[in-house]
């Protein structure tokens, strides 16, 4: 005679099924757990983030303390003229212009257009036009002038002022470039044919450069305000 399990004894089958689902229960309750713990890292973290009433009160005051401590309307307007001072006085050490003569070409009598102007500081203070063989110069003063011309030999050059002869520069006269004789560089011409001297200009002076020399040539002219 077979005899049979009591009903209340649950097949092999049916207890692995709630062995299984018992596992599923507590990786949930593992999941839920974790997400309310981050949650809670997250809100006590923000809690101690925040500033207390006492440090909010001290942050206030040293606001007020920098609003009053602002500069006077009186103090402000001393230090613009004072700056304005400043700034005008370094302007008028800054009075540069220069010009390049780089088409080898001279024009009627061996003046020398000057092609580019690579420096002009101050738009008011010397009037030139592309390929104009006059720079004016129109405040009266005293200004250092340099001129260089890159060529094979010595050439001969002279400053015209107001269409008159100033100063002068030729094989047989003293300048303060000295090229070394019998020298021929392999990059070609490095070498210019330099003069720096000072003139006491008048007012709007016309200046103009007369070249006469072996080309290609190119050359420079600068000026600055004392």
């Amino acid at each position: 005679m077979i005899r049979r399990p009591p009903r209340s004894t649950l097949s092999s089958s049916s207890a692995a099924s709630d062995v299984y689902k018992r596992q599923v229960l507590v990786r949930d309750l593992e999941a839920k757990y974790q997400t309310l713990k981050s949650s809670s890292d997250q809100h006590e973290a923000r809690l101690w983030a925040r500033c207390t009433i006492q440090q909010v009160s001290e942050l206030e005051a040293t606001m007020a303390d920098q609003i009053h401590a602002k500069a006077s309307v009186s103090s402000l307007s001393e230090f613009v003229s004072e700056q304005s001072i400043l700034n005008q006085a370094v302007m008028n050490e800054l009075v540069v212009g220069r010009w390049i003569w780089n088409s080898h070409r001279t024009k009627a009598g061996g003046t020398v257009p000057w092609n580019v102007q690579t420096v002009s500081t101050r738009d008011d203070a010397f009037q030139w036009k592309k390929d104009s063989v006059k720079i004016t110069a129109v405040q009266a003063g005293l200004y250092e002038i340099c001129w260089g011309f890159f060529t094979k030999s010595r050439p001969s050059v002279q400053l015209l002022l107001n269409g008159q002869p100033c100063l002068a520069s030729s094989a047989n006269l003293h300048t303060h470039g000295t090229r070394a004789s019998g020298v021929n560089h392999p990059a070609g011409n490095v070498t210019g044919h330099t003069v720096v001297d000072f003139l006491a200009l008048p007012a709007r002076a016309k200046l103009s450069v007369t070249f006469s020399g072996e080309g290609p040539t190119e050359g420079f002219l600068s000026l600055r305000k004392l």
